[in-house]
This record gives structure tokens, sequence and C-alpha cells, in this order.
């Protein structure tokens, strides 16, 4: 999703005879420096314990060669959210639905309190049956309660409370502004990014028909809910679609930023290695010979590229292929 420069490859580029003998070469030193154990001080005689393993390795020219060796660099990072959607209607037909139902209820709630104001007016004096006053009053309540219901259905579709009881008022649908070259795009995210949408944030999004063409657009609506079956939030936006080509249900890939890009330091994917206990680590090197593990913490992925959040610095020497190897080195033998 993120565009940035890939990393240019140092190091050797020996034959693959002599990458494989360096493999294996790796291997067989792992096995000879963690198959040692030795005794410690105050030890009873032909017991041993285990001594804590070097984090350092020194490799000879052969095993070298069976590395990749590189800079850490700096690159530009994103976070956004990639999802599938598709060009909508000027409206989503649900929203149409639920507002219709709001503008019903509106108008049940006005007719149902005059009806009461004019039973309370006239009183038993006027021929009014307490049980007439009683059904105005039931009235009144049920209308008020399809109301609350109705406004909360809508508001679950991502219409504002400001458009709501702007609808309520005027008894009328709250117009849709959208220009002459503008089309409306749905966005599924998962639930997990949620509370990062905003509205306003920007956007782009992609249709198979025209898949050489991205079109920008901000968020409009949030949908108030999840989806429970789905585990998703349907976002709204509008998009910019001057030549006239989106039509409403094409399929769509809509990526949205929830922050502007900003450099930091990476490395591929492939530098990272993950522990036994789940850490990740990276084996730094100054001399291309000598080399030490240091633990990382990792943020974004992107394009094959990890964003470091501590561990390295740029310009830094890291072994980028091959790092699985020398961590084996570190691992002790498996017991028979």
């Amino acid at each position: 999703m993120t565009k940035h420069s890939s990393a240019s490859p140092q190091g050797s580029s020996s034959p693959l005879l002599a990458a494989a003998a360096g493999f294996a070469a790796l291997l067989q030193i792992g096995c000879q420096q963690s198959g040692t154990a030795q005794a410690g001080p105050g030890a009873p005689a032909g017991e041993s314990r285990s001594a804590p393993l070097a984090q350092s390795i020194e490799l000879t020219a052969t095993q070298i060669g069976a590395i990749r060796i590189e800079a850490v660099a700096t690159r530009v990072f994103a976070v956004e959210s990639e999802s599938v959607g598709s060009v909508g209607f000027d409206e989503d037909p649900a929203v149409i639905q639920a507002e219709s139902t709001l503008l019903a209820a509106a108008a049940s709630v006005e007719l149902s309190r005059r009806e009461l104001a004019r039973v309370q007016s006239l009183g038993e004096a006027n021929g009014i049956a307490p049980r007439e006053l009683e059904g105005a009053l039931a009235a009144d309540r049920s209308a008020a309660a399809a109301l609350r219901a109705a406004s909360e259905a809508v508001r679950a579709l991502g219409v504002s409370a400001a458009q709501i009881d702007r609808m309520v008022r005027t008894g009328r649908f709250d117009p849709v502004a959208t220009g002459p070259r503008e089309k409306w795009v749905i966005a599924n995210l998962p639930e997990t990014d949620s509370p990062r949408v905003r509205t306003g944030q920007a956007l782009r999004a992609q249709v198979p028909a025209f898949p050489d063409r991205w079109y920008p657009g901000r968020v409009s609506r949030i949908y108030g809910a999840i989806d429970p079956g789905t585990h998703r939030v349907t976002v709204r936006a509008l998009v910019e679609d001057p030549r006239n080509e989106l039509r409403a249900g094409m399929l769509a890939t809509v990526i949205i930023r929830f922050t502007d890009p900003a450099p930091a330091v990476a490395i591929p994917t492939t530098a990272a290695v993950r522990e036994g206990d789940g850490s990740m680590i990276a084996w730094v090197t100054t001399d291309r010979r000598h080399f030490t593990m240091r633990s990382l913490k990792l943020g974004l992925e992107s394009q094959g590229q990890y964003q470091v959040l501590d561990g390295l610095k740029a310009h830094e020497l890291v072994v980028t292929e091959g790092g699985v190897f020398l961590s084996n080195m570190l691992a002790p033998p498996p017991s028979d």
C-alpha cells in the first residue's frame, strides 16, 4: 500500500554451490557451539550446568559468502487500511428506508400531540370521557417511542444528530450534497480499524474496469454500528470522477489513510528473525565478520519492509538474508 523505494542489495553474490556450503558450515558450527556444555564454578564433579549462550558470532569468509548484508535505510510509512468496497448510489437504500420511517414517525408524533392537546382542552365538561383521554395519552407515548427507535436506526447508519433533528423539524429528507463529477463509494472496514477512521480522512479507490486509475476522495459518513455477521463497519465516501466513469454497483478497492506518511527506520522483512519466545531480532555487524544479536521492536509492514520502532539506527549494517542460520548457531541441540 505505502509507496517507497526498495532496498538495494549489498554483500557478496557467490555461486550457488558456495552459498550451500556456507549454510552447511553455519549449521555445523551451530551444532558444535550449542552442544558444548561448561561446568560452572562450584559444580560437583561429573555434573555441568548450562552457561548463557553467547550473543555474538564470528564467521569465516566462506560463511560470510552465504549471507547478505545491507545498510539499514529510511523509508516512508503511512498507516492505511485496504478493504473491498463498491461504487454506491447517491444514497444508501437502507438509509432512505430508515429516513422514511423516521419522517413517518415524526408525523405521527405531531398528530398524536395535537390530538392529546385537543382532548385535554375540552375535558369532561365538554363530553370527553376519561377513557378517551387515556387513549390519547397512550397514542402520544407510543408515537414518541416509535420516533426514538426510528432516530436510533438512522443514527446507526451514520446520519448525524444534527441531520436527524433537521429532518424531524422540517419533515423532509436532508439533501445529499454532491458535485457534478463526484460519486459515492462504500467501503467495509475491519472492526479493528473502526477506532481509527474519521470523517474527512483521505482515501483512494480503484475499480477493475479502470485498473490504471485511482479516484481520490474523503470519508463522508461512518456507520454507527458494527455488522455482527462480518465484524466490519461501513464507510461512505465521495470520490472525484472527472470523466464520469464510475457506475453504481462496480466493485472497488478502497484504501483509507489514517495518518500522513512519515519517514522511519526500515529493514526488509527477511532481516527480522522470530525467536522461540516470539520476540523479533536482527543480526548486526560493524566489520562484516563479527555479528551481534539485536532485539527489535517492529511497527508497520508494507511492501516487504518492516518499520523499526526500536533496536536499529539508519546506516547500521544488518544481515538481511541468512539471519535464521546465525540464530540456529546459538540454539541448543535437540535432546534425545
